[in-house]
């Protein structure tokens, strides 16, 4: 099903998104009997399954059935046809396996299990299927979470996609699965650099232009870098998984206060490092011109800007100001912001559940928060409980938005026993 968000400007396609809904109630018919499903923004699916102590704080449980396009000029590159949803080489093929519709069917799954087993989890679940996350989610996990806030509820927690299971990416753990947790998330902001100058013919160029300018302020700004920090989260990560790196790593973790400097060195030396410990910055887009020789009067970058907890919006749009090398670029924001989240805390009742599904699945993980650096849903909940949790239980995914996106069936049902066990392990006591 081609349940592509494109851009908030445009309607989905309605023959796909809702016949992506169609298939669920074919599927999952328990599910939509016996839990309250209602619609959001159009498109997204919001189930409430009552638990039997209705006076405990609620879990929300997040996933999301959009996903992105797929580029024209790739799809002669992909082995398996993009949509074609095909089980070949021990995978499943196509876009939305790892983002995010391999997720929602682990989920539906695994609560219609629990359905046909005459299961009835001890605390209220709720279950929001968005349709627009790769949009941000404002019309769609946004209008969920502020339909429980007016309802007075206070969740939990919340758990979301985000993190995953890694034997590759952390430097001095090869071959130790570690499960990254996100307890936070990085900030969201983009940016227009736009300069005004007269155009012309392009046989007789002014020194400078327009195009010229935004150019050479991008270029400039490729240089600059914002200030290095080990935010919360990351204070949290160095803590759990410093004990387990070689020596003088594990060194440098157990004394944070006297080799930060070394650590952070250490982070920024790599995109990935980089973007855990600093706010960034990315060029995306150029607008400008409407033939070859016509000289423009006018052009625009588009930066995308991802901010580090304890950077504000208005905090890097200064910054960005600062850099600027010419008054003549402007700098503005475009399209919503989304601050930076606080750390939920590893010792709560939401951490504590997953990392136990995890020790229970998986021999020998290493369980620990990160600071997730991308964008989730989870964040539009963020008003209601500090204990927002982004972590999706697969191996080290790959192509992730890209060509040849797919997820082995071991990882499906790895994510698929998670989600059950999770729900069975739902605690009746008050959470902590």
């Amino acid at each position: 099903m081609r349940t592509v968000s494109v851009d908030t400007s445009t309607a989905p396609d309605t023959s796909q998104f809702l016949g992506f809904r169609r298939l669920l109630r074919r599927a999952y018919p328990l599910l939509h009997r016996r839990l309250l499903p209602t619609v959001l923004g159009g498109y997204t699916l919001r189930f409430e399954w009552k638990g039997q102590d209705t006076t405990l704080s609620p879990v929300v449980l997040l996933a999301h059935y959009d996903v992105v396009p797929v580029e024209a000029a790739t799809t002669g590159r992909w082995q398996h046809a993009p949509f074609s949803g095909d089980r070949a080489d021990g995978r499943i093929w196509g876009r939305g396996t790892i983002d995010n519709k391999g997720n929602v069917i682990a989920l539906l799954e695994a609560v219609e299990t629990a359905l046909q087993q005459n299961y009835r989890p001890a605390r209220t679940v709720f279950l929001v299927l968005g349709h627009d996350e790769e949009l941000g989610g404002w019309r769609g996990a946004r209008l969920a979470a502020q339909q429980l806030q007016q309802r007075g509820l206070r969740p939990a927690f919340v758990l979301d996609e985000g993190g995953y299971i890694t034997q590759k990416k952390i430097p001095g753990m090869a071959g130790t699965p570690v499960a990254l947790i996100g307890t936070a998330e990085k900030g969201y902001l983009t940016l227009h650099l736009t300069a005004r100058l007269p155009g012309g013919h392009s046989s007789m160029p002014e020194a400078e232009t327009a195009l010229g300018l935004v150019a050479t302020a991008v270029a400039s700004l490729q240089q600059q870098s914002f200030s290095a920090s080990l935010t919360p989260a990351m204070q949290d990560f160095a803590r759990y998984v410093g004990p387990h790196l070689p020596f003088t790593k594990r060194l440098a973790f157990a004394n944070q206060w006297l080799m930060r400097p070394l650590i952070l060195r250490a982070y920024s030396s790599t995109a990935a490092g980089a973007a855990a410990v600093r706010t960034t910055l990315a060029p995306t887009m150029f607008q400008a011109g409407i033939k070859d020789n016509v000289v423009p009067t006018t052009a625009t970058a588009t930066v995308n800007v991802r901010l580090l907890p304890g950077t504000s919006a208005a905090d890097a749009l200064a910054q960005v100001r600062a850099w600027l090398p010419d008054p003549r670029v402007s700098a503005s924001i475009v399209g919503r912001v989304s601050e930076p989240t606080a750390a939920a805390s590893p010792k709560s009742l939401g951490y504590r559940l997953v990392e136990a599904q995890l020790r229970h699945l998986v021999p020998g993980v290493l369980p620990t928060p990160f600071l997730f650096i991308a964008q989730s849903d989870g964040r539009h909940f963020q008003p209601l409980t500090p204990n927002v949790f982004r972590f999706s239980a697969t191996n080290d995914p790959q192509e992730l938005h890209g060509v040849d996106e797919s997820v082995a069936e071991t990882d499906f049902l790895l994510t698929y026993r998670f989600f059950a066990g999770f729900l069975r392990a739902l605690p009746a006591k008050p959470a902590i």
